[in-house]
């Protein structure tokens, strides 16, 4: 269930426990009523320099890895990852050796039933 009013005060990172069998489930956890997801696959050394959204984020790391960073931390991420990035929140990442493939949603999205703590 999707709850809109998730968003954190500043970005975290939780872990989910999923494999590939509970990708199209995360797909579908993630989907809004109306829109899309992107999928990302970002090749070693890929940066996505400071920048800000207008809205919230989502982003799950499904395979790889990545140094997400924002104002004030940063965190290396890998499969199971969950980053919530809040809107107007600097932010960047850039793809370690091994690249890094993710999804990204659009809206703060509660993944609780995947073992993600959104407390």
């Amino acid at each position: 269930m999707k709850d809109l009013n998730l968003s954190p005060k500043s970005p975290s990172v939780r872990q989910i426990s999923a494999t590939r069998a509970d990708y199209w489930s995360i797909v579908e956890a993630l989907m809004p009523v109306q829109g899309c997801i992107e999928v990302q696959q970002d090749q070693p050394g890929k940066e996505h320099a400071w920048h800000v959204h207008d809205n919230d984020e989502t982003l799950v790391v499904l395979e790889g890895h990545a140094k997400f960073y924002w104002e004030g931390g940063d965190q290396i991420c890998g499969p199971g990852s969950v980053i919530s990035l809040p809107a107007g929140v600097r932010h960047g990442s850039i793809a370690m050796e091994d690249g890094v493939r993710y999804l990204i949603a659009f809206q703060a999205v509660d993944l609780s039933q995947f073992g993600a703590d959104n407390g």
